[in-house]
């Protein structure tokens, strides 16, 4: 992932978890940092992203035996993931914004 801060580039990380360190470090506050993804990079953050909340027996337990509401809940959350992974510039700042 190539972040920038205010604006900036920074570099590149492998992890988004190592720029709240770099803040840290620098004093900063996460909210100077961007970090915009490669294509198939957004695809393997989206999926982490999505298992972390709907874990694939979550998400078949959901399908068989949740309520209408819980199948909308989950896949309201599922499309907004793809959607942001389908994106042009996608900033993983932003997907962990989205919420069930």
């Amino acid at each position: 992932m190539k972040v920038y801060r205010n604006g900036q580039s920074y570099g590149f990380v492998q992890d988004k978890k190592l720029i709240d360190m770099l803040a840290l470090q620098l004093g900063a506050a996460a909210s100077e940092f961007s970090c915009i993804c490669g294509l198939e990079e957004a695809k393997v953050v989206c999926e982490e992203y999505i298992l972390q909340t709907y874990p694939l027996w979550r998400q078949l337990n959901i399908l068989r035996e949740g309520s209408q509401d819980e199948k909308n809940k989950m896949s309201n959350f599922i499309n907004a993931c793809r959607s942001w992974s389908n994106g042009p510039s996608p900033d993983s700042f932003l997907l962990s914004t989205i919420k069930p």
